[in-house]
């Protein structure tokens, strides 16, 4: 069972934005997040649970038919048990893909994404049960706000953490002269602008309108 059904339904739509913004690594742990995320539906007591584990069912019943789909099912099924896996495998492809240049930087920052994050969530699933029944928050919104917190937490523990790797880097490769630090910074927003998605232009004023 999920640390929070709540939280793994959230890192689906989270993951499914980074795949849409050109993460492609990220498209295996998007499929074993949405399974769980079906599995964790199955689980309610509701229509919504019903329908999730018809889903289910009808996928077991067209595996036993097809070997093809029998096999997509062990992919997927081992996408949805190894999802912190696929995170790592992601990164280290994106480590993999960087250029030459950008190598150095992209592993220390997706070292302390990755760092920050998974110490954040192993404190939390040992310690925000505790602590939520400590403030009495039962019922209904138990489940709602343990999910939130989660899942806050985990993507404020792996910015801070990129940020940590990002000022790392910098203090590796700043050069220690004067003149070559301002070389640096004028090369590195050089850089920014160029990789801006939608950088903006100079438009001449139309004067007859």
């Amino acid at each position: 069972m999920a640390f929070s059904n709540v939280a793994t339904v959230g890192f689906v739509f989270r993951n499914g934005d980074k795949v849409c913004n050109g993460e492609v690594g990220r498209t295996p742990v998007l499929v074993g997040q949405a399974v769980n995320a079906v599995k964790a539906g199955a689980e309610l007591n509701n229509g919504v649970g019903r329908t999730a584990q018809v889903v289910i069912d009808t996928c077991d019943n067209v595996a036993k038919a097809d070997k093809l789909f029998n096999g997509l099912g062990k992919v997927v099924k081992f996408a949805s048990n190894n999802v912190n896996t696929l995170i790592c495998a992601s990164s280290g492809l994106k480590v993999f893909l960087a250029k030459d240049e950008d190598k150095q930087r992209t592993l220390i920052t997706e070292g302390g994404t990755l760092g920050g994050m998974f110490l954040a969530e192993g404190w939390m699933k040992k310690n925000l049960n505790g602590i939520l029944t400590k403030l009495s928050i039962s019922g209904k919104w138990a489940p709602i706000v343990k999910g939130l917190i989660f899942i806050a937490g985990s993507i404020g523990a792996s910015t801070l953490g990129n940020i940590v790797g990002e000022k790392t880097t910098d203090i590796i490769e700043i050069p220690l002269g004067k003149e070559q630090r301002e070389a640096y910074y004028l090369k590195k927003a050089q850089k920014e602008m160029k990789n801006t998605k939608n950088p903006m232009t100079y438009q001449p004023l139309d004067y007859k309108a």
